[in-house]
Protein backbone atom coordinates (compact mmCIF):
# COMPACT_ATOMS: atom_id res chain seq x y z
CA UNK A 1 0.00 0.00 0.00
CA UNK A 2 1.33 3.82 -0.55
CA UNK A 3 2.32 5.79 1.94
CA UNK A 4 -0.02 8.67 2.24
CA UNK A 5 0.54 12.46 3.55
CA UNK A 6 -2.89 12.55 4.78
CA UNK A 7 -3.98 16.31 6.76
CA UNK A 8 -7.04 15.77 8.89
CA UNK A 9 -8.55 19.78 9.49
CA UNK A 10 -10.66 21.09 11.98
CA UNK A 11 -11.96 25.13 11.07
CA UNK A 12 -11.74 27.67 13.29
CA UNK A 13 -14.86 28.51 15.23
CA UNK A 14 -14.06 29.74 18.74
CA UNK A 15 -11.87 32.39 17.09
CA UNK A 16 -14.79 33.44 14.58
CA UNK A 17 -17.87 33.48 17.39
CA UNK A 18 -15.10 36.06 19.46
CA UNK A 19 -14.51 33.36 22.64
CA UNK A 20 -12.33 31.08 23.55
CA UNK A 21 -15.33 29.29 25.98
CA UNK A 22 -16.27 27.58 22.52
CA UNK A 23 -13.27 26.20 21.80
CA UNK A 24 -13.49 22.15 21.05
CA UNK A 25 -11.14 19.29 21.35
CA UNK A 26 -11.02 17.36 18.00
CA UNK A 27 -10.76 14.05 19.65
CA UNK A 28 -12.37 12.34 16.80
CA UNK A 29 -9.97 13.43 14.05
CA UNK A 30 -7.36 11.78 16.59
CA UNK A 31 -8.56 8.98 16.94
CA UNK A 32 -8.88 8.43 12.67
CA UNK A 33 -5.11 9.81 12.84
CA UNK A 34 -4.37 6.43 14.85
CA UNK A 35 -6.01 4.33 12.56
CA UNK A 36 -4.80 5.94 9.55
CA UNK A 37 -0.60 5.84 11.16
CA UNK A 38 -1.58 2.12 12.10
CA UNK A 39 -1.92 2.15 8.17
CA UNK A 40 1.41 3.62 7.47
CA UNK A 41 -0.19 6.88 6.80
CA UNK A 42 1.84 10.10 8.00
CA UNK A 43 -0.48 12.08 9.27
CA UNK A 44 -0.98 15.99 10.75
CA UNK A 45 -3.97 17.61 12.36
CA UNK A 46 -4.67 21.51 11.97
CA UNK A 47 -7.26 23.22 14.17
CA UNK A 48 -7.79 26.39 13.27
CA UNK A 49 -8.42 27.48 16.74
CA UNK A 50 -5.36 26.29 18.06
CA UNK A 51 -2.33 25.42 14.75
CA UNK A 52 -3.23 28.69 13.46
CA UNK A 53 -0.58 31.29 15.22
CA UNK A 54 -3.40 33.96 16.65
CA UNK A 55 -4.27 33.80 20.18
CA UNK A 56 -7.56 33.16 20.80
CA UNK A 57 -10.30 35.95 22.16
CA UNK A 58 -11.63 35.91 25.54
CA UNK A 59 -14.77 37.23 25.30
CA UNK A 60 -18.13 36.11 27.32
CA UNK A 61 -20.58 33.30 26.24
CA UNK A 62 -24.04 34.48 24.49
CA UNK A 63 -27.00 33.50 24.98
CA UNK A 64 -29.32 34.56 22.43
CA UNK A 65 -28.38 36.29 18.67
CA UNK A 66 -24.66 35.24 17.42
CA UNK A 67 -22.81 36.59 14.84
CA UNK A 68 -19.93 33.92 13.20
CA UNK A 69 -17.20 35.83 11.53
CA UNK A 70 -16.58 35.26 8.28
CA UNK A 71 -13.34 32.93 7.41
CA UNK A 72 -11.21 35.89 6.20
CA UNK A 73 -7.92 35.25 3.73
CA UNK A 74 -6.00 35.99 6.73
CA UNK A 75 -7.46 33.35 9.09
CA UNK A 76 -7.10 30.87 6.22
CA UNK A 77 -3.29 31.50 5.10
CA UNK A 78 -2.01 29.07 7.81
CA UNK A 79 -4.15 26.27 6.74
CA UNK A 80 -3.06 27.37 2.79
CA UNK A 81 0.67 27.78 3.73
CA UNK A 82 0.35 24.16 5.40
CA UNK A 83 -1.47 22.53 1.87
CA UNK A 84 1.51 24.60 -0.19
CA UNK A 85 4.43 23.66 2.51
CA UNK A 86 3.35 19.71 3.68
CA UNK A 87 1.92 18.86 0.12
CA UNK A 88 -1.00 16.22 1.17
CA UNK A 89 -2.09 13.96 -0.94
CA UNK A 90 -5.47 13.66 0.99
CA UNK A 91 -7.32 16.56 3.01
CA UNK A 92 -10.44 15.32 5.27
CA UNK A 93 -12.16 17.97 7.40
CA UNK A 94 -14.30 16.95 10.11
CA UNK A 95 -16.96 19.63 11.10
CA UNK A 96 -20.71 20.46 12.75
CA UNK A 97 -23.62 21.83 11.41
CA UNK A 98 -22.66 25.35 13.23
CA UNK A 99 -18.69 25.62 11.06
CA UNK A 100 -20.22 24.09 7.98
CA UNK A 101 -19.24 27.37 6.06
CA UNK A 102 -15.58 27.54 7.24
CA UNK A 103 -15.21 23.33 6.50
CA UNK A 104 -16.56 24.06 3.24
CA UNK A 105 -14.20 26.73 2.33
CA UNK A 106 -11.24 24.82 4.00
CA UNK A 107 -12.25 21.81 1.28
CA UNK A 108 -12.02 24.40 -2.04
CA UNK A 109 -8.93 25.45 -1.00
CA UNK A 110 -7.38 22.50 -0.92
CA UNK A 111 -9.88 21.84 -3.83
CA UNK A 112 -8.02 24.66 -5.98
CA UNK A 113 -4.76 22.86 -5.39
CA UNK A 114 -5.54 19.58 -6.48
CA UNK A 115 -5.63 17.57 -3.11
CA UNK A 116 -8.43 14.76 -2.80
CA UNK A 117 -10.83 15.87 0.29
CA UNK A 118 -13.37 13.47 2.41
CA UNK A 119 -15.69 15.09 4.87
CA UNK A 120 -16.38 13.59 8.02
CA UNK A 121 -17.94 14.51 11.46
CA UNK A 122 -21.45 15.32 12.77
CA UNK A 123 -22.93 16.79 10.06
CA UNK A 124 -21.60 14.99 7.49
CA UNK A 125 -23.02 11.93 9.39
CA UNK A 126 -26.41 13.21 9.39
CA UNK A 127 -26.52 14.82 5.82
CA UNK A 128 -24.12 12.93 4.19
CA UNK A 129 -26.08 13.00 0.93
CA UNK A 130 -26.34 16.88 0.69
CA UNK A 131 -22.40 17.10 1.21
CA UNK A 132 -21.50 14.38 -1.42
CA UNK A 133 -23.52 16.53 -3.75
CA UNK A 134 -21.86 19.83 -2.68
CA UNK A 135 -19.28 19.65 -4.78
CA UNK A 136 -16.53 20.37 -2.44
CA UNK A 137 -15.95 16.55 -1.45
CA UNK A 138 -14.66 13.59 -3.09
CA UNK A 139 -16.16 11.35 0.00
CA UNK A 140 -17.73 11.47 2.58
CA UNK A 141 -17.84 9.61 5.68
CA UNK A 142 -20.85 8.88 8.20
CA UNK A 143 -20.48 7.63 11.16
CA UNK A 144 -17.44 6.65 12.90
CA UNK A 145 -14.18 6.97 10.69
CA UNK A 146 -11.86 5.23 12.74
CA UNK A 147 -12.04 1.87 11.55
CA UNK A 148 -10.76 0.09 8.35
CA UNK A 149 -13.81 0.54 6.15
CA UNK A 150 -13.64 3.80 6.52
CA UNK A 151 -9.84 3.98 5.56
CA UNK A 152 -10.98 3.72 1.89
CA UNK A 153 -12.19 7.29 1.94
CA UNK A 154 -8.36 8.30 1.78
CA UNK A 155 -6.48 5.13 0.23
CA UNK A 156 -9.07 4.88 -2.85
CA UNK A 157 -10.82 6.75 -5.81
CA UNK A 158 -14.21 5.91 -3.94
CA UNK A 159 -16.94 8.19 -4.08
CA UNK A 160 -20.21 7.57 -2.82
CA UNK A 161 -20.92 8.47 0.88
CA UNK A 162 -19.16 5.41 2.97
CA UNK A 163 -21.35 4.54 6.41
CA UNK A 164 -19.51 3.67 9.02
CA UNK A 165 -21.78 1.94 11.09
CA UNK A 166 -18.57 1.86 13.90
CA UNK A 167 -17.10 -1.36 16.04
CA UNK A 168 -16.79 -2.56 18.79
CA UNK A 169 -12.88 -2.59 20.15
CA UNK A 170 -12.77 0.65 21.12
CA UNK A 171 -8.83 0.03 22.99
CA UNK A 172 -7.74 -0.63 20.06
CA UNK A 173 -6.62 2.67 18.94
CA UNK A 174 -5.24 5.98 21.57
CA UNK A 175 -6.41 9.36 19.94
CA UNK A 176 -2.94 10.74 18.11
CA UNK A 177 -2.96 13.65 20.69
CA UNK A 178 0.74 14.37 19.32
CA UNK A 179 -0.07 14.81 15.51
CA UNK A 180 -2.26 17.95 16.29
CA UNK A 181 0.05 21.05 14.91
CA UNK A 182 -0.38 22.81 18.33
CA UNK A 183 -1.40 20.56 20.48
CA UNK A 184 0.59 22.07 23.78
CA UNK A 185 -1.80 25.15 23.20
CA UNK A 186 -4.83 23.57 24.33
CA UNK A 187 -5.77 24.19 27.70
CA UNK A 188 -5.55 20.97 30.41
CA UNK A 189 -9.05 20.88 30.50
CA UNK A 190 -9.22 19.69 26.80
CA UNK A 191 -6.28 17.86 26.61
CA UNK A 192 -7.50 15.89 29.32
CA UNK A 193 -10.63 15.02 27.34
CA UNK A 194 -11.11 10.98 27.43
CA UNK A 195 -13.78 8.57 25.76
CA UNK A 196 -14.97 5.84 28.13
CA UNK A 197 -17.92 4.43 25.57
CA UNK A 198 -19.65 5.16 22.73
CA UNK A 199 -23.31 5.18 21.62
CA UNK A 200 -26.85 6.36 23.70
CA UNK A 201 -29.60 4.14 24.37
CA UNK A 202 -31.50 6.98 24.57
CA UNK A 203 -33.87 8.65 21.58
CA UNK A 204 -34.12 12.48 22.69
CA UNK A 205 -35.86 14.56 19.68
CA UNK A 206 -33.38 17.12 19.55
CA UNK A 207 -29.81 14.78 19.78
CA UNK A 208 -28.35 13.62 16.86
CA UNK A 209 -25.59 11.51 18.73
CA UNK A 210 -28.01 8.06 18.13
CA UNK A 211 -27.67 9.02 14.41
CA UNK A 212 -24.03 9.42 14.47
CA UNK A 213 -22.88 7.15 17.40
CA UNK A 214 -25.86 4.30 17.40
CA UNK A 215 -27.85 3.50 20.12
CA UNK A 216 -25.85 0.73 21.15
CA UNK A 217 -23.56 0.95 24.43
CA UNK A 218 -19.93 -0.05 23.40
CA UNK A 219 -18.06 0.09 26.05
CA UNK A 220 -13.77 0.38 26.87
CA UNK A 221 -11.45 -1.64 29.16
CA UNK A 222 -11.36 0.19 32.36
CA UNK A 223 -8.26 -0.39 32.86
CA UNK A 224 -6.93 0.71 29.64
CA UNK A 225 -8.66 4.27 30.21
CA UNK A 226 -6.52 4.35 33.77
CA UNK A 227 -3.97 3.93 31.82
CA UNK A 228 -4.52 6.48 28.96
CA UNK A 229 -5.44 9.06 31.80
CA UNK A 230 -1.82 8.45 33.85
CA UNK A 231 -0.04 8.81 30.75
CA UNK A 232 -2.30 12.39 30.05
CA UNK A 233 -0.71 13.87 32.73
CA UNK A 234 -2.92 16.73 33.62
CA UNK A 235 -5.04 16.67 36.64
CA UNK A 236 -8.55 18.32 35.12
CA UNK A 237 -10.33 16.68 32.03
CA UNK A 238 -14.30 15.72 30.72
CA UNK A 239 -15.37 12.26 30.12
CA UNK A 240 -16.89 12.80 26.72
CA UNK A 241 -19.30 10.01 27.44
CA UNK A 242 -23.11 10.65 25.82
CA UNK A 243 -24.70 9.32 28.85
CA UNK A 244 -21.48 8.07 31.57
CA UNK A 245 -23.24 4.91 33.82
CA UNK A 246 -25.64 4.55 31.77
CA UNK A 247 -24.56 0.50 31.60
CA UNK A 248 -24.43 0.75 35.25
CA UNK A 249 -21.82 -2.03 35.56
CA UNK A 250 -19.25 -0.35 33.07
CA UNK A 251 -19.71 3.12 34.58
CA UNK A 252 -19.46 1.89 38.12
CA UNK A 253 -15.58 0.05 37.09
CA UNK A 254 -14.64 3.20 35.55
CA UNK A 255 -15.09 4.98 38.31
CA UNK A 256 -13.18 2.34 40.81
CA UNK A 257 -10.07 2.36 38.11
CA UNK A 258 -9.75 5.84 38.23
CA UNK A 259 -10.13 6.01 42.15
CA UNK A 260 -6.61 7.93 43.51
CA UNK A 261 -5.44 8.43 40.13
CA UNK A 262 -6.08 12.49 40.89
CA UNK A 263 -7.74 12.83 37.57
CA UNK A 264 -10.62 15.26 38.37
CA UNK A 265 -13.56 15.20 35.85
CA UNK A 266 -16.87 16.50 34.24
CA UNK A 267 -19.34 13.99 32.67
CA UNK A 268 -22.73 13.94 31.40
CA UNK A 269 -25.06 11.46 32.45
CA UNK A 270 -28.38 10.83 32.53
CA UNK A 271 -30.54 12.15 35.58
CA UNK A 272 -32.56 8.93 35.87
CA UNK A 273 -29.38 6.78 36.28
CA UNK A 274 -28.31 9.23 39.71
CA UNK A 275 -28.71 7.35 42.67
CA UNK A 276 -26.55 6.80 46.28
CA UNK A 277 -24.43 3.91 44.50
CA UNK A 278 -23.46 6.15 41.60
CA UNK A 279 -23.35 9.13 43.52
CA UNK A 280 -20.80 7.49 45.62
CA UNK A 281 -18.68 6.03 43.20
CA UNK A 282 -18.35 9.01 41.25
CA UNK A 283 -16.99 11.03 44.28
CA UNK A 284 -14.19 8.15 44.74
CA UNK A 285 -13.58 7.88 41.26
CA UNK A 286 -12.63 11.77 41.17
CA UNK A 287 -15.81 13.59 39.11
CA UNK A 288 -16.34 16.76 40.39
CA UNK A 289 -19.12 17.89 38.19
CA UNK A 290 -21.72 15.64 36.92
CA UNK A 291 -24.13 17.07 34.33
CA UNK A 292 -28.00 16.19 33.89
CA UNK A 293 -30.21 17.19 31.27
CA UNK A 294 -33.13 18.29 32.90
CA UNK A 295 -33.98 20.19 29.67
CA UNK A 296 -37.98 21.54 30.52
CA UNK A 297 -40.38 22.60 32.90
CA UNK A 298 -43.26 21.35 30.14
CA UNK A 299 -44.54 17.83 30.59
CA UNK A 300 -46.26 18.11 27.19
CA UNK A 301 -42.93 18.48 25.60
CA UNK A 302 -40.68 16.02 27.45
CA UNK A 303 -43.53 13.38 26.72
CA UNK A 304 -43.01 14.34 22.58
CA UNK A 305 -39.04 14.61 22.94
CA UNK A 306 -38.80 11.38 24.53
CA UNK A 307 -37.60 13.06 28.03
CA UNK A 308 -39.21 11.20 30.52
CA UNK A 309 -38.21 12.21 34.18
CA UNK A 310 -40.43 13.26 37.38
CA UNK A 311 -40.59 16.92 38.26
CA UNK A 312 -38.95 15.94 41.43
CA UNK A 313 -36.06 13.85 40.09
CA UNK A 314 -33.49 17.37 39.57
CA UNK A 315 -33.86 18.40 43.31
CA UNK A 316 -33.40 14.11 44.46
CA UNK A 317 -30.09 13.91 42.11
CA UNK A 318 -28.75 17.29 42.97
CA UNK A 319 -28.94 16.28 46.95
CA UNK A 320 -27.60 13.18 46.59
CA UNK A 321 -24.54 14.79 44.43
CA UNK A 322 -24.40 17.66 46.80
CA UNK A 323 -23.67 14.91 49.27
CA UNK A 324 -20.87 13.48 48.37
CA UNK A 325 -19.13 16.32 47.44
CA UNK A 326 -20.32 16.36 43.74
CA UNK A 327 -21.15 19.87 42.14
CA UNK A 328 -24.37 19.13 39.44
CA UNK A 329 -24.53 21.48 36.30
CA UNK A 330 -28.39 21.08 35.07
CA UNK A 331 -28.86 21.09 31.03
CA UNK A 332 -32.03 23.14 29.98
CA UNK A 333 -31.41 22.54 26.22
CA UNK A 334 -35.16 22.78 25.48
CA UNK A 335 -36.17 26.62 25.62
CA UNK A 336 -38.52 26.91 22.46
CA UNK A 337 -39.64 23.67 21.30
CA UNK A 338 -42.18 24.04 18.41
CA UNK A 339 -45.09 25.58 19.43
CA UNK A 340 -44.32 26.33 23.38
CA UNK A 341 -45.53 29.20 25.28
CA UNK A 342 -44.20 31.85 27.15
CA UNK A 343 -45.50 30.37 30.41
CA UNK A 344 -43.83 27.22 29.66
CA UNK A 345 -40.61 28.85 28.73
CA UNK A 346 -41.15 31.06 31.60
CA UNK A 347 -41.79 27.86 33.94
CA UNK A 348 -38.51 26.28 33.00
CA UNK A 349 -37.15 29.50 33.66
CA UNK A 350 -38.49 29.19 37.24
CA UNK A 351 -37.36 25.87 37.86
CA UNK A 352 -33.59 26.44 36.54
CA UNK A 353 -34.00 29.69 39.07
CA UNK A 354 -35.03 26.96 41.75
CA UNK A 355 -32.37 24.66 41.15
CA UNK A 356 -29.63 27.26 40.90
CA UNK A 357 -30.71 28.76 44.38
CA UNK A 358 -30.54 24.59 45.71
CA UNK A 359 -27.17 25.04 44.53
CA UNK A 360 -26.96 23.37 40.80
CA UNK A 361 -25.11 25.27 38.02
CA UNK A 362 -27.50 26.12 35.59
CA UNK A 363 -26.70 25.80 32.03
CA UNK A 364 -29.04 26.98 29.26
CA UNK A 365 -29.76 26.73 25.47
CA UNK A 366 -32.17 27.69 23.39
CA UNK A 367 -33.56 25.01 20.88
CA UNK A 368 -31.82 24.13 17.49
CA UNK A 369 -33.27 21.62 15.07
CA UNK A 370 -30.29 19.56 14.07
CA UNK A 371 -30.86 17.95 10.94
CA UNK A 372 -30.81 14.37 11.30
CA UNK A 373 -32.65 14.46 14.74
CA UNK A 374 -36.52 13.67 15.40
CA UNK A 375 -36.93 17.37 16.16
CA UNK A 376 -35.91 18.24 12.58
CA UNK A 377 -38.94 15.90 11.30
CA UNK A 378 -41.09 17.84 13.21
CA UNK A 379 -40.60 21.05 11.42
CA UNK A 380 -42.84 21.18 7.88
CA UNK A 381 -40.50 21.32 5.01
CA UNK A 382 -41.38 25.09 4.48
CA UNK A 383 -40.34 26.24 7.87
CA UNK A 384 -36.89 24.94 8.06
CA UNK A 385 -33.96 27.03 7.84
CA UNK A 386 -32.00 27.88 4.44
CA UNK A 387 -29.09 28.22 5.68
CA UNK A 388 -26.46 26.78 8.37
CA UNK A 389 -25.08 29.96 9.46
CA UNK A 390 -25.04 30.52 13.14
CA UNK A 391 -26.69 26.99 13.40
CA UNK A 392 -26.33 27.03 17.28
CA UNK A 393 -27.76 25.45 20.07
CA UNK A 394 -27.29 28.74 21.82
CA UNK A 395 -27.82 31.06 18.98
CA UNK A 396 -31.43 31.84 19.17
CA UNK A 397 -31.48 32.03 15.78
CA UNK A 398 -34.18 29.38 15.01
CA UNK A 399 -37.14 30.42 16.73
CA UNK A 400 -40.03 27.90 17.10
CA UNK A 401 -41.89 28.78 19.86
CA UNK A 402 -45.55 29.95 19.54
CA UNK A 403 -44.35 33.55 20.40
CA UNK A 404 -43.74 36.90 18.80
CA UNK A 405 -40.35 37.95 17.69
CA UNK A 406 -40.80 40.51 20.94
CA UNK A 407 -41.21 37.85 23.42
CA UNK A 408 -38.93 35.74 22.10
CA UNK A 409 -35.83 38.50 23.06
CA UNK A 410 -37.74 38.93 26.46
CA UNK A 411 -37.80 35.22 27.00
CA UNK A 412 -34.15 35.38 25.70
CA UNK A 413 -33.16 38.10 28.06
CA UNK A 414 -34.56 36.62 31.46
CA UNK A 415 -32.52 33.36 31.06
CA UNK A 416 -29.32 35.41 30.66
CA UNK A 417 -30.12 36.44 34.14
CA UNK A 418 -29.98 33.08 35.47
Amino acid sequence: MKQLRVLLAKPDFASLLGSRVYQTYPLGAMYVAAMLQERGHEVLIYHGDVSNPEPLPNGPVVLGEMNVAPLTADICAPFGDLLDSWQPDVVGISYTTADWAAAHQFAKMAKRRGIRTVAGGIHPSLMPDEEAESGCFDCVVAGEGDWEFAASAFETQETDPLFSLGHDDLDRYLPARDAVIGHEKYPDFLRGMIATQRGCPYACAYCAAPAVFGTKVRTRDPLRVRAEVDALGVAHGRIIDDSFGVNRAHGLAVCAALAGSGYQWIGDMALQNVDEELAEALAAGGCEKACMGVESASPRWRELSGKHLEEGDPEAALALLKGKGVAAVAFYMILGFPGETVAEMRATLAWARRLKGEGAEICLSLLTPYPGTKLWEMIPAGQRPQSWAGFLHQSGRVMLGDCTRREWDRVIEEARQI
